[in-house]
């Protein structure tokens, strides 16, 4: 073994602290990489044979000798140990006093006191000051296993911290652009609001919601819309001061808090943000521009904590949204429909979560025999507060927001397996309404595809019924998605048909299969106005589509959509919407009565 000694460090002390680093010239299997050992000890004699038996095990060692109290804080300044080990009894320096200094640095560092001098009573009180071990110096041949075990416990316990740190961070930050999320948003608007309340400060809170952010999902895959959002999140911290804090609330909706700034400042702060969100970015090395919608509530007039600042500027975001303003302050007399909204898109999240929605079917049937056809699903939101919704209460609500794809699948996956599974084989086919969102998602067909498959069911056993108004709307991307699903072989049916002014050629161009003339006309026939009704189906037939009348109130509109031709009907005379259970035994009473 070859021992060289570095020159000495100088101390305002007489004494000098040594360098040692020991070469292994024979490595044992047990070579590891270097320790930095810091030795507190007086005998140059007793460090070399500690040294010697970390060398014989194999172990490099960078070590450093200190025997007083200023040359072990210098140390423990100048650079990062793994390991101390200690002398009890020296001189100027007891072995406890060397231990408290370290742990005051260094609450972790494995701590190993090496004496002749120690008893055993004296030993166990060592330990109880925070040593990790003792080894007798006459006995150094414990040494060595002591210091594998040290190490290697304290390399967990550090594993542990970084475990625990990393833990820590990740419950007040977003994983994926690492900003601050709404608990830590929470905090920090907590803690502005108080330090603005002492010093009878402003402070604001801004609320951004990305316009546009699933069209990049769709078009360009979610890898892409991850890259869109950590971009977006780099150029909104550039924005900020230090004093700010920039946080995103999940999805593609970030929010600000902008201590000592009011609503001038904010609204300066919003253009800003919206300016700096147009300049554009690359996707997949296409340029992409963002826009987005802001939100402004501000301390005090707004609110006094968190959560009313928080729902203010969602209001505000919510306005500036619907009417393209790019930006809004909130104001007090334009809240209660846009809360209104905001609670029912909270409630009807939680529906979906909780299984809140439920259906009733409406038969329809062949208008020449009176045989059931088909079913229409009618989805009903049993809610907690407010009892039983209808569509219309709450399905526009879904539309303009993000929770309409998810509400689609869920209910479609719900009807289909409630029809089809709901007690014997099904009786007749089923009719359900699309979003016109959905159609713009190019997944979908694959999507409900899946749902089919799921419940053991042939695509041909479901209508998917789209209003007049969804195919004058982005008729191309929409003409792509009805296209893939009647390939798919699902039957496609136009609701609603004669209120929307749609140009009969779309007729021609689309794969439907099913008009379903709206209730509206139904009603004139009652009036003796019939004209609509007959060019309707003489139309539809003479392009070989079957049409269904909406609405039927009466056997008189019964008889005379007969004597016109159409094909089936559906309506409170002929049977209101009701319970599958329900509605199969309808069914099976009508064939029974030899209807079919």
């Amino acid at each position: 073994m070859h021992v060289s000694e570095l020159p000495s460090t100088p101390s305002q002390d007489s004494h000098a602290s040594t360098s040692i680093t020991s070469d292994v010239a024979s490595r044992s299997h047990r070579s590891l990489e270097t320790i930095r050992l810091l030795l507190i000890e007086d005998s140059d004699d007793d460090a070399s044979l500690i040294l010697r038996e970390l060398s014989r095990a194999g172990y490099e060692v960078e070590a450093e000798r200190v025997e007083t109290p200023d040359m072990l804080a210098a140390a423990l300044d100048r650079q990062s140990w793994n390991l101390a080990i200690a002398d009890y009894t020296m001189p100027q320096f007891s072995g406890t006093a060397a231990l408290a200094l370290l742990r005051a640095h260094d609450a972790e560092m494995p701590f190993i006191f090496v004496s002749g001098t120690i008893g055993e009573d004296v030993a166990v009180a060592a330990m109880k000051t925070g040593a990790h071990d003792y080894i007798m110096k006459d006995n150094l041949k414990r040494l060595v296993p002591a210091i594998e075990r040290e190490l290697r416990d304290a390399t967990t316990r550090r594993l542990r911290k970084q475990a625990e740190a990393r833990l820590a961070y990740l419950a007040y930050h977003d994983t994926l652009t690492d900003l601050p999320n709404r608990v830590l948003l929470h905090d920090r608007l907590q803690q502005g609001i108080l330090l603005a309340e002492r010093s009878k400060e402003s402070l604001t809170l801004m609320v951004l919601d990305l316009d546009g952010f699933k069209a990049v999902n769709d078009s360009l895959g979610h890898p892409a819309g991850d890259s869109l959002l950590q971009e977006v999140s780099r150029r909104l911290r550039g924005l900020l001061r230090d004093v700010d804090t920039v946080a995103r609330l999940g999805g593609d909706e970030f929010a600000f808090v902008l201590p000592r700034t009011d609503r001038d400042g904010a609204a300066l702060a919003a253009r800003k943000v919206l300016q700096e969100l147009r300049r554009p970015l690359a996707l997949n090395g296409r340029p992409i521009a963002v826009t987005g919608s802001v939100g402004i509530a501000s301390f005090p007039e707004h609110g006094t904590n968190p959560d009313d600042l928080l729902q203010r500027a969602d209001i505000a975001m919510y306005i500036a949204k619907r009417g393209g303003f790019g930006y809004a302050v909130y104001t007090p007399g334009r809240d209660r429909g846009a809360r209104r909204r905001l609670t029912l898109m909270t409630e009807v999240r939680e529906g979906m979560e909780r299984g809140q929605f439920s259906f009733d079917y409406q038969p329809i049937v062949n208008v020449q025999t009176g045989a059931p056809v088909m079913v229409e699903a009618l989805v009903r939101w049993d809610h907690p507060r407010q009892g039983r919704l209808l569509p219309a209460e709450f399905m526009e609500l879904a539309e303009h927001s993000w929770l309409i794809e998810p509400l689609t699948m869920v209910l479609l996956d719900e009807s289909v397996g409630e029809w089809v599974n709901g007690g014997g084989r099904p009786l007749a086919s089923l009719a359900v309404n699309l979003s016109p969102k959905t159609l713009r998602d190019q997944d979908f067909p694959e999507r409900i595809a899946n749902v089919m498959r799921a419940h053991g069911a042939a695509p041909s056993m479901l209508v998917l019924e789209i209003t007049e108004s969804m195919l004058m709307s982005d008729s191309e991307r929409t003409a792509s998605c009805l296209a893939a699903l009647s390939n798919m072989g699902f039957r496609l049916a136009i609701d609603d048909f004669g209120v929307g002014f749609s140009s009969l050629s779309y007729l021609h161009r689309l794969p439907v299969h099913q008009l379903k003339i709206d209730h509206s006309f139904a009603q004139g026939l009652a009036r003796g106005e019939d004209a609509i009704v007959r060019a309707t189906i003489d139309m539809a037939h003479d392009l070989g589509l079957t049409v269904v009348a909406e609405g039927v109130e009466s056997d008189a509109v019964l008889g005379r959509l007969r004597e016109l031709g159409c094909d089936a009907a559906q309506g409170n005379f002929i049977a209101a919407p009701a319970s599958a259970p329900e509605v199969r035994r309808w069914i099976s009473r009508k064939h029974a009565a030899g209807t079919a």
